[in-house]
């Protein structure tokens, strides 16, 4: 009998031409119980034979070998058929990852504190806590685009809170729905929504100018915030406060950086960010950070945030926002 450390060679030359396939499992299968009932070994014309096995020793001795040897490769072709894929899949399935992202604007927590969120109005509050997890109140998108009104060429996408905005910070009226359409891009006029019904009335927030407007959405009054959509963002001269106007704010939260909820403080921040961003463009991407800014009003409005980019009406770059949150947190 031949050693041991010969069985590789025996084993790759009962191997040749043979793929591990689901075709070949089954034929494994279907040998292996042919052999229980019959008590005979079974051999098909297919890959089992395509390849002469060499001889090592006299013709005696080699039926010993060859059973070893297919005994291996059915352990090998077994697992990889059968065995392998599922033990891997099951530790990819079971692995919890390291690293969780959200695209800003899509629900941003689990489901107890997105529930947390949507709440009535003034309920959700920035508290003092040291790195905050990724929050945001922008409503999640149905398809290609995120629940919205326009306006007179201005865009406002569906707040998550309040649930139900309350009488006394409702404006003036701006009109009714005119085109009720699940691609607003294609509208070129009046009020559009794809989420308001065509009829519905659309208000001005007070306080927030052209900043937010409001509308009944599935018989509660939902506040929505002005950002940019596809190539518009400003109309005319409009700056970074013209789509905020966050003129009374109470405090800010920044992911992994901190919150500030002293309100000098955090006005002090809102004039920094308004006086010095420049736009970088007219589009805004979506990120797992964001920046939340509460009102006196109990209203929060988000931005995503990137490096020293916030965005919500455009990308704006401010790097001396962001230094002087950081120190604002220490």
């Amino acid at each position: 009998m031949k050693r041991l450390e010969q069985l590789p060679e025996m084993t790759n030359d009962m191997l040749g031409g043979l793929h591990a396939t689901q075709e070949l499992k089954n034929e494994i299968l279907k040998d292996a119980k042919a052999a229980m009932q019959d008590g005979k070994a079974h051999l098909r014309s297919s890959a089992w034979e395509s390849k002469r096995i060499k001889q090592h020793g006299p013709r005696n001795k080699s039926t010993f070998q060859r059973s070893l040897a297919m005994a291996c490769m059915l352990v090998v072709l077994l697992g990889s058929v059968v065995g392998f894929p599922t033990l891997i899949g099951m530790d990819i399935k079971n692995k919890q990852s390291a690293i969780v992202t959200h695209t800003g604007g899509e629900p941003s927590l689990d489901n107890i504190a997105t529930v947390a969120l949507d709440v009535p109005q003034g309920s959700m509050v920035i508290s003092q806590r040291a790195k905050p997890a990724y929050r945001g109140v922008w409503a999640s998108a149905s398809g290609a685009n995120f629940p919205l009104i326009c306006v007179e060429g201005r865009y406002y996408r569906l707040l998550t809170n309040p649930t139900d905005l309350g009488n006394d910070l409702l404006g003036k009226a701006l009109g009714t729905v005119d085109t009720y359409t699940s691609e607003p891009a294609l509208a070129s006029s009046g009020i559009v929504s794809n989420t308001a019904k065509e009829g519905t009335k659309v208000y001005a927030v007070s306080g927030m100018k052209d900043a937010m407007v409001a509308a009944e959405v599935d018989g509660k009054m939902r506040a929505f915030q002005r950002v940019s959509f596809g190539s518009s963002a400003l109309v005319g001269g409009e700056t970074l406060a013209n789509t905020l106007k966050a003129d009374k704010v109470v405090a800010m939260e920044l992911t992994k950086v901190g919150t500030v909820t002293d309100k000098t403080e955090a006005q002090k921040l809102y004039k920094i960010l308004t006086d010095n961003a420049f736009l970088a463009r007219a589009g805004a991407s979506e990120t797992s950070s964001s920046l939340l800014i509460q009102l006196e009003n109990g209203l929060v409005l988000q931005m995503a945030v990137r490096d020293e980019s916030v965005m919500a009406c455009g990308t704006w770059n401010c790097p001396e926002f962001f230094e002087a949150f950081e120190k604002a947190v220490k």
